[in-house]
């Protein structure tokens, strides 16, 4: 059998230049990283900030952080990136607004290391209406919206968002502002 690469164990400092950059971009310094994802081509590392709902985007290569943006405030002021992914097609970051209840986008162009928060494409999961016709988040049907893990399908066009309650929507990510095409309860 053919061996394996080693890995070599690696430590990044995000509490140097990366906290640097964040507190100039957005005024606050991030705190609590909690998930990382890699774009397709693993050009740019994304990292998730749980505690203050940040989201910093580094080059992979050299470990050096480009950009940081804050999400939106969303339900009691809160914000909270439980996880940005980026969509295969390289085109947007998919951001879970955890205690904000808001599934927001970030528009991405890693060629120029241009990335925006499109406020314009934001869902609020806790005051939203769905397709059905029904609240988005009900005691009954879906009694806490707060987005955790969305997972993007290989066309980049539909995001399958995890609900802390119970319960999925699936998400069409192309549209401004975004949509849900399907619902599931608990």
């Amino acid at each position: 059998p053919k061996k394996a690469p080693t890995a070599v164990p690696e430590r990044i400092d995000l509490g140097g230049a990366a906290a640097a950059l964040c507190f100039a971009r957005t005024g606050a310094n991030p705190v609590r990283p909690h998930m990382l994802a890699v774009n397709s081509s693993q050009s740019h590392a994304i990292i998730s900030f749980v505690a203050t709902g940040h989201v910093l985007i580094m080059d992979a290569r050299t470990r050096t952080p480009i950009d940081c943006i804050r999400t939106s405030p969303g339900a009691g002021g809160a914000r909270q990136v439980h996880f940005a992914i980026p969509s295969p097609d390289e085109s947007y970051l998919a951001v879970a607004n955890q205690n904000g209840k808001l599934f927001e986008r970030i528009d991405t162009d890693y060629a120029t290391n241009t990335f925006v928060l499109n406020s314009a494409a934001t869902i609020n999961l806790a005051a939203c209406i769905t397709p059905n016709g029904v609240a988005c988040q009900d005691p009954l049907v879906r009694p806490d919206n707060a987005p955790i893990c969305p997972i993007i399908e290989s066309t980049s066009r539909y995001v399958f968002v995890t609900l802390r309650g119970g319960g999925l929507f699936v998400v069409d990510a192309t549209k401004t502002p975004m949509q849900i095409v399907a619902e599931y309860d608990l």
